[in-house]
C-alpha cells in the first residue's frame, strides 16, 4: 500500500489509512496554531491508494497549488495545500516517519486573549501581554495572508526564528518571503512594527544573506532600517560584516542611505555608536555619485 505524508514548517507527519482532520481545535488529528484556521478546517481521507482532500466549510477556505478548493480533490505527489497561513506539501513517502504515537500527533492549539486580543497557546493560563485569564477560542478570524492585523507576521516570525536556529535556510527564506509584504505594507502606511519583531526579522535576513553569500536579504533589511532611520542591533551588523566582498559592495548603497538617514535624524544613540561605525565602513564601498 502506498504511504502518504504531509510536510509543513519543520515537521513531517505520516497520514494513516482513514480520515485525518486538520484544524485549530484540540480534537483534530493535526492541530494547527493559526487563528485564520477554523476549528475543523479540512480533512484528508486515505482510500486504497488515493488521498482525497476536502474543505469542511471553513471560514477562510483552502487552496491547492494556489487554486481555491470548492469540491473534494484527489491529492497528487508534490501538491501544495494552503490552510490559513500554513503551506503543507503532500507527498508519497518511501518510508514512514518515526512517531512516538502513530495514532495522533498534535502541533498545538491557540486561543485569543479576551482583553487585548493577543494570541497564545491554549495551555498557558494567563495572557503573557496583559495578564488576563479570559480566553476566546470560539472564533476563527477572517483574513488573508499578510493581513494588516499582523497574525501572519507573528506566526511567520516565530517559525523563521526557529528555522534560523536550526540553520534551515530554505525555511528561513520561505518565512521571510511570507513576512516581507506585511512588513513593507505596515511601514509604508505609517504603522508600527514592534522592535522585537523587526530585530528577529533582521537577524533572519542578515544571517541568511551571510550563509548564502548573497546581498538580497541584507540589502532589504538595511533598506527597512534606513526607511525607519534606525540602527540595527549588534547581531545583525555582525552578520552583515560577514558578507563576501562582492555582496558587501552590492550592500554598500543601502548602507550609505541608512547612515545618511540616521545622521539626519540626530545621529546614533550612545549605545549604538559601535554598530553605526561598522555601518559607515560598509557604506564606504558605495560608488561616488
Amino acid at each position: 500500500m502506498r504511504r502518504f505524508r504531509l510536510r509543513f514548517l519543520l515537521q513531517e507527519i505520516d497520514l494513516r489509512p482513514g480520515t485525518t482532520v486538520l484544524g485549530r481545535g484540540a480534537s483534530c488529528h493535526i492541530t494547527i496554531e493559526d487563528p485564520l484556521v477554523s476549528r475543523q478546517h479540512a480533512r484528508i481521507r486515505i482510500l486504497d491508494d488515493q488521498a482525497m482532500f476536502e474543505d469542511l466549510g471553513s471560514r477562510n477556505g483552502s487552496q491547492i497549488n494556489g487554486d481555491p478548493v470548492e469540491d473534494p480533490r484527489v491529492l497528487q505527489d508534490g501538491d501544495r495545500v494552503r490552510i490559513g497561513t500554513m503551506e503543507l506539501v503532500f507527498c508519497e513517502a518511501a518510508h514512514p516517519s518515526v512517531e512516538t504515537d502513530p495514532a495522533r500527533r498534535i502541533t498545538g492549539s491557540m486561543v485569543r486573549c479576551a482583553e487585548c486580543g493577543n494570541p497564545y497557546p491554549q495551555e498557558v493560563a494567563v495572557c503573557p501581554i496583559c495578564g488576563s485569564r479570559r480566553q476566546l477560542d470560539e472564533d476563527t478570524i477572517s483574513g488573508v495572508i499578510g493581513s494588516p492585523e499582523g497574525w501572519s507576521l507573528e506566526l511567520a516570525v516565530a517559525v523563521m526564528d526557529k528555522a534560523r536556529v536550526l540553520q534551515r535556510w530554505d525555511d528561513v527564506d520561505r518565512m521571510l518571503r511570507r513576512a516581507r509584504p506585511t512588513v513593507e505594507r505596515l511601514i509604508a502606511g505609517g504603522s508600527r512594527v514592534s522592535r522585537e519583531h523587526l530585530d528577529t526579522i533582521a537577524a533572519g535576513a542578515s544571517s541568511l544573506a551571510a550563509a548564502r553569500g548573497e546581498a538580497e536579504w541584507a540589502r532589504w533589511v538595511v533598506t527597512i532600517f534606513a526607511t525607519l532611520s534606525l540602527v540595527p542591533g549588534p547581531e545583525v551588523v555582525r552578520w552583515l560584516r560577514q558578507l563576501p566582498p562582492a555582496a558587501a559592495q552590492d550592500l554598500a548603497p543601502a548602507a550609505a542611505r541608512l547612515v545618511a538617514n540616521v545622521q539626519a535624524n540626530g545621529g546614533p544613540g550612545r549605545d549604538e555608536r559601535q554598530e553605526f561605525a561598522q555601518l559607515e565602513s560598509l557604506a564606504a564601498a558605495a560608488p561616488a555619485v
